[in-house]
């Protein structure tokens, strides 16, 4: 059973999405919605991510949503410095301070501002510790950002460690997809 799970995937640019109502965001959250769903049944009580703009942040709203249907899970923002979205620009920000008010635990690995990309690497550990599993919108074949947390996550598994993995890649949303809009 997955207690903690960790969510993460790509992030806005990678999909694509520049605006906070495009509809591609709308079909990813519905996906999302299913398959948080089918994890607080398992017995899944907390889900923990980051807060990447993009899979990240679609993820709380997700959850949200989930929440409003009467389940009883919990989300985790860990951020992995202090001022983690200081350069992005207004309305991102804008956005990313929803994103961390709706979660229901947030805190940070580092106190130091980003300084180096050992700090991400740190928080990638603290995840996989604090975690039993990951469900991850990646595709191997496509590369991209998520790249990093798949391979840390593979890295963790070859030293035996039981961790679960559910990958997402663009055929398995393209197909969800497409049931929502063919029904």
């Amino acid at each position: 059973m997955i207690k903690n799970l960790w969510i993460t995937g790509y992030r806005s640019y990678e999909l694509g999405i520049f605006k906070d109502n495009d509809p591609k965001a709308k079909v990813i959250q519905d996906f999302f919605e299913q398959r948080i769903t089918n994890y607080v049944e398992d017995g899944t009580q907390w889900v923990i991510t980051g807060a990447q703009l993009g899979t990240e942040q679609i993820i709380g709203k997700a959850i949200q949503e989930v929440k409003k249907k009467g389940y009883n899970i919990r989300h985790a923002v860990i951020l992995p410095f202090n001022e983690f979205g200081k350069k992005w620009n207004e309305n991102n920000q804008l956005l990313l301070n929803v994103f961390l008010r709706n979660a229901d635990y947030v805190n940070k690995i580092s106190n130091k501002s980003y300084y180096s990309g050992k700090q991400l690497r740190v928080w990638q550990d603290f995840m996989l510790k604090h975690t039993d599993g990951a469900l991850i919108f990646y595709d191997p074949d496509s590369g991209g950002k998520p790249k990093f947390d798949y391979e840390a996550i593979k890295a963790y598994q070859n030293r035996g460690i039981d961790y679960q993995l559910e990958l997402i890649d663009f055929d398995s949303m393209q197909d969800f997809a497409n049931m929502l809009y063919d029904s």
